[in-house]
Order: structure tokens, then C-alpha cells, then sequence
């Protein structure tokens, strides 16, 4: 019998600099930037490093993301606020 994988064992793992994921990164951080400023998303994105860095980084800036896409889609549609 196996044991079961930890959900987030390759946590500990370093973010490839060529990777899928760096690419994403840097494209949250693109958008981060719009929301909060150059100088806030540059510190907040210096802290990835690994890859339970980058899954908390997501998981932080979604929620923010998705907050400003609805209200952006809103003002496109009318919706004013």
C-alpha cells in the first residue's frame, strides 16, 4: 500500500526561471503593478521564490484580480459602480 501524496509537497521546490509558472508570475505581477503600484507588487513579488511562494502568491492576488475584472466588466456594461 502507498501513501498518500501531500498536497503541496514540492512546496519547498525553487520556481525555474524558464518555467510556465515564472511566466505566470510575471504576468500577475504586470497586473499586480496596475492595481497597487510598481514599487508594492516589486517587493510583494522579490518574496516567490519557491514553489509554495508562488501557489501563496496566487492564491493571495486572484481574489484581487477577480475583484477588478467584475467591477471593470460592470463599467463596461453600465453598471457604474
Amino acid at each position: 500500500m502507498t501513501q498518500p501524496t501531500p498536497a503541496h509537497e514540492r512546496d519547498h521546490e525553487d520556481v525555474p526561471d524558464s518555467s510556465t509558472l515564472m511566466g505566470l508570475l510575471h504576468v500577475l505581477r504586470k497586473s499586480h503593478m496596475e492595481l497597487v503600484g510598481e514599487d508594492a507588487a516589486h517587493r510583494r513579488f522579490k518574496e516567490v521564490a519557491t514553489r509554495g511562494d508562488a501557489r501563496r502568491y496566487i492564491e493571495e492576488l486572484m481574489p484581487h484580480m477577480a475583484e477588478e475584472r467584475e467591477k471593470r466588466r460592470r463599467h463596461r456594461h453600465g453598471g457604474g459602480k
